[in-house]
């Protein structure tokens, strides 16, 4: 049996037709399946794997996985941040947004409106998940707010 080793992008559990279960593995950009619940128990994505595997027409079937490490898998385009951290970044996020806006002279609820939006911005920005790192399309309402106050220190204008 050969094995082959690499990283785990993302996993999904399936059901057919007829019930019955079977998880897919997205390893290293291929896909492999498995019908075997036991063999995916301990894996999650970013863990690093040795794997054997058959080629039966269109499928890879798993035959083998074994974990390698129990810390994920982590490089500098990848990055899996823990829950703590992610809301140590969301209120890092906010606290700058809120002091960005602190001297404007906007309503208060408008003052909450932008800052959680700047405070989203800078978050998809700090942490660049995938897809997140692209700035969001603007809406109608944030480009209503934008031209309602193009200076944040001159307050809101009227049209």
């Amino acid at each position: 049996m050969i094995s082959v080793q690499g990283t785990v992008d993302k996993i999904w559990h399936n059901h057919r037709a007829d019930g019955s279960e079977y998880w897919v593995l997205s390893i290293d950009g291929q896909r492999y399946s498995t019908w075997d619940k036991n063999m995916v128990a301990d894996i999650q994505e970013g863990y690093t794997v040795e794997f054997a595997f058959t080629d039966s027409g269109r499928y890879r079937n798993l035959t083998a996985l074994k974990r390698l490490s129990g810390e994920p898998f982590i490089t500098a385009d990848r990055i899996a941040p823990s829950p703590e951290s992610l809301r140590t970044v969301k209120m890092s996020c906010l606290r700058t947004a809120a002091e960005m806006l602190k001297d404007t002279t906007l309503l208060p609820e408008q003052k909450v409106s932008l800052a959680i939006n700047m405070a989203e911005r800078l978050e998809n920005y700090v942490l660049r998940l995938q897809g997140a790192g692209k700035p969001k399309q603007a809406t109608q309402r944030d480009n209503q707010d934008e031209t309602e106050s193009q200076d944040p220190k001159e307050g809101s204008r009227e049209r």
